[in-house]
């Protein structure tokens, strides 16, 4: 699979995809046209062998580069069908979850707690409490206030447990959209603030929670990144307080860089591409983006920025938490046409059986290419707007994107839709899809599509009890 293309007109080949003798689109060795009349549609499809592929390149390249011990956490939150990460897990990469939910299901897939760091903003009591029950090897403090309740929790138990502090850097990187900007102090409200001091402040009070162990750092500086200098200068930002941390002889056994590489294909749209988009109908296009390094570039820029804070000191174990990189190139997204319009000094419309409001919410702010399946080759001549079946006006897959000509029953292929597709889908008017699994031409069911019963199920539907509510 190549890295980057820079034409404008990318192929199934830059995917590591194929095409059968008719131009129809093969996805893990199967016909995508067979795939969504055999299972129906919408429907993701994963690409199983390049998956794992991906998977092992990733790990090889930290654990190769880097001098120190090295562990790899797939972020559930990116893609968390259960065959997925059975697939990663099999590659050996551990557990990075941010939920109650992501951490039972961590557990129900056979990770044990040694292999889960446990992430997010949102950490309440039932959560801190399963980390302790559950013996997870790392909670990633996001405040004070959640330290102390850990510290508070750990202690009715006698138990210790291990804490980084995930620090916010005040590093954005360069054209990442605001709403990604997750090393942002003006624009997020995750970590400990370094620029203000509150990260400083915090190693003065850590010592005096008994029952938590201080363990090291984590920062995340967003999602998308392109540019391995990134993590470099992040790092960099750190060297005050890992010196403040040593004066106060506090052991830095782990730096956690947390996730964010960018998938190769597919990329976000900045401030400025977005607010185009949305008066102007303009969609930006790959043509012009930097080409996104191999996983090796990245662990060499952050092993260089590690050698800057630990000069002459053991290495720490380095903690990298990828998601997107991983599973987006390797899940395509299959939509049916239902209908074309077109109106006179209006355009096309292309309505399809899934949208924003459905199926592909990361359209609205990411570039992804759609093939048509049915002939892959043939050319480009019009400009036309996708949309889905929702009612209302915003429920589109594309505006203004250039597609060969297509007809009612045609099936499309929205590339890269590994990450956070599944993740943000809605049964809003319609039952979510299914997903399956391809490799060398067969198919395996991951999920089932929904069926109407179960999304009533959660409702008491002609039951007429009530129960009294205490004032």
């Amino acid at each position: 699979m190549t890295l980057f293309s820079k034409k404008t007109d990318l192929q199934p080949q830059d995917w590591g995809l194929e095409t059968d003798p008719s131009g129809a689109l093969l996805i893990g060795g199967a016909s995508s046209l067979h795939l969504a009349a055999q299972y129906g549609t919408p429907l993701h499809v994963v690409d199983e062998a390049n998956l794992g592929r991906t998977a092992d390149t990733c790990v090889a390249a930290f654990t190769t580069v880097y001098p120190g011990p090295v562990s790899v956490h797939y972020a559930f939150k990116c893609n968390a069908v259960p065959g997925i990460i059975e697939v990663v897990k099999k590659r050996g990469l551990r557990a990075e979850v941010m939920s109650e939910f992501e951490l039972a299901l961590a557990l129900r897939l056979g990770y044990r707690g040694h292999d889960i760091v446990v992430n997010g903003p949102f950490k309440p009591e039932p959560l801190l409490q399963a980390c302790l029950d559950h013996e997870v090897r790392l909670v990633i403090a996001d405040s004070a206030a959640e330290l102390e309740t850990l510290n508070r929790l750990a202690g009715r138990q006698s138990k210790e447990i291990g804490v980084l502090l995930r620090i916010n850097p005040d590093y954005i990187p360069r054209g990442m959209n605001s709403g990604t900007a997750t090393g942002s102090r003006k624009g997020c409200s995750f970590g400990f603030d370094l620029s203000g001091g509150e990260a400083a402040g915090m190693l003065d009070r850590i010592s005096g929670l008994k029952n938590l162990r201080f363990e090291g750092f984590h920062f995340h500086i967003g999602s998308g990144v392109r540019d391995p200098d990134d993590y470099y200068r992040a790092l960099c930002r750190l060297k005050p307080l890992v010196e403040r941390a040593r004066r106060k002889g506090l052991v830095i056994r782990v730096l956690d860089i947390g996730g964010g590489f960018a998938a190769p294909l597919s990329r976000e749209m900045t401030n400025w591409e977005l607010l185009r988009y949305t008066v102007t109908n303009r969609l930006p296009a790959l043509s012009g983006m930097a080409p996104r390094p191999a996983f090796t570039a990245f662990a060499e820029a952050v092993t260089r920025g590690v050698a800057e804070l630990f000069r002459s000191e053991i290495w720490p174990e380095l903690l990298v938490e990828p998601g997107r990189s991983i599973a987006s190139p390797h899940q395509v997204l299959l939509l049916q046409v239902h209908q074309v319009k077109e109106r006179a000094g209006a355009g096309k419309w292309i309505t399809t059986d899934g949208g924003i409001g459905t199926v592909t919410m990361p359209t609205y702010y990411e570039y992804h290419e759609v093939f048509l399946c049915n002939d892959v080759g043939q050319p480009r001549t019009e400009y036309v707007s996708i949309n889905g079946p929702g009612c209302f006006a915003a429920d589109q897959v594309y505006r203004n994107k250039r597609m060969p000509p297509v007809k009612p029953g045609d099936i499309l292929a929205i590339m890269d839709s590994g990450a956070y597709f599944t993740s943000w889908e809605s049964n809003f008017g319609f039952p979510r899809p299914a997903v399956v699994a391809v490799a060398n031409g067969a198919a395996r069911l991951l999920r089932r599509r929904e069926t109407f019963e179960e999304m009533m199920q959660r409702d008491r539907i002609g039951l007429p009890d009530h129960i009294q509510v205490q004032p």
